[in-house]
């Protein structure tokens, strides 16, 4: 434990001091601001923007830098001699990329919370699965790339494909909480087991499953190559 903690230091001192974090960092307080500053817009629009729209985006780029860390630069590589888990390894790298978001997205949602209440909470819980998914995505793609890069371009196809791809996810859709059903759904107005709510329950079921499969078969692959 003490290790996990002297690592994650370690990485947030990093994060803190590189130019590609500040940015990433800017990012979504600068298109929550700008959006705010518009007034054209509701609760449910807001909310879906900043944690369904730009918070996945957000996500990806945290994600990549956390695990081009040490697949860009090969390290993982030397790993594989040593006696450590590859799979606790790389959990440890999600761990610290989840570290960062959820710290950095708690801020947004602190700031917005005065303004817009209790619901940027409830967003925030709902989009969860969401995350899983993206995170499976990415570990994927660096998995099978080795690089970086391949998590960052399978990330930005999940995310445009959700963006741009509604119409046909249907159900499945990850754009939901401007909906007024959603939105009823999330402010807690409609019962959490109603039928009518059943299928939100599947689609979030179905993106933490995506993302636990998605990330167990990269840790798979990991955990079975040879240096």
């Amino acid at each position: 434990m003490n290790g996990l903690r002297i690592r994650l230091k370690l990485i947030l001192k990093l994060w803190f001091r590189s130019l590609y974090a500040i940015v990433t960092m800017l990012f979504i307080p600068i298109a929550a601001y700008i959006i705010y500053s518009s007034q054209s817009y509701t609760i449910e629009d807001l909310t879906s923007v900043i944690y369904e729209r730009a918070a996945p985006l957000w996500l990806i780029f945290i994600l990549q830098w956390c695990l081009s860390v040490d697949f860009d630069s090969k390290f993982y590589l030397q790993v594989m001699t040593y006696p450590f888990s590859r799979w606790k390894f790389t959990m440890e790298r999600i761990l610290f990329a989840a570290v960062i978001f959820i710290g950095l997205l708690s801020v947004v949602t602190l700031v917005l919370t005065p303004t817009m209440g209790v619901f940027v909470w409830k967003s925030l819980v709902f989009t969860v699965p969401v995350y899983m998914a993206i995170i499976g995505f990415v570990v994927a793609g660096t998995m099978i790339g080795a690089h970086s890069v391949g998590g960052l371009l399978a990330g930005i196809l999940f995310w445009m494909c959700s963006e741009f791809g509604g119409i046909f996810l249907g159900d499945l859709n990850v754009i939901l909480i401007k909906y007024g059903s959603v939105y009823t759904f999330v402010h807690g107005e409609s019962g959490f087991f109603a039928i009518e709510n059943h299928w939100i329950l599947y689609n979030r079921l179905f993106y933490i499953g995506i993302g636990g499969l998605l990330t167990g078969l990269a840790l798979l692959q990991y955990m079975r190559k040879t240096a």
